[in-house]
């Protein structure tokens, strides 16, 4: 099954909200979206992962897709080929074929952020 948070664990995008209040993140994003029009600016939780992302906070060219994402998040991160990477939105298993731009119309918070949540599974054993 998928890895799943434990109770003591919190939440990157939890203590990223608690750093900062509702007007820095929108801030944040605003900046973003004026200095890369064409992008979108994406927080990744790797809370539930064996390895995790030195820097959450990605920028991601429009029409990437959720598929693109993984290719770079495995990159990242320097995953083996045995491993499975899902991306989750608001619970929502994300498709590799759905598009950045369409999951930031459909989930994006209210601070401008779109916050996407990476499970892994060991897919030989």
């Amino acid at each position: 099954m998928f890895s799943t948070s434990k109770p003591s664990r919190t939440s990157n995008i939890n203590e990223f909200k608690e750093a900062h209040t509702l007007e820095e993140r929108k801030k944040q994003s605003a900046n973003i979206l004026t200095k890369y029009p064409t992008s979108i600016p994406i927080f990744i939780d790797s809370t539930n992962m064996t390895k995790k992302i030195d820097k959450p906070k990605f920028v991601i060219p429009n029409g990437f897709t959720i598929g693109q994402l993984l290719v770079a998040i495995r990159m990242r991160i320097k995953m083996t080929p045995t491993t499975a990477l899902f991306v989750f939105v608001n619970n929502h298993l994300m498709s590799v074929t759905t598009t950045i731009t369409s999951v930031y119309e459909d989930y994006k918070d209210e601070d401008g952020f779109l916050y996407i949540c990476c499970s892994e599974e060991s897919t030989f054993g």
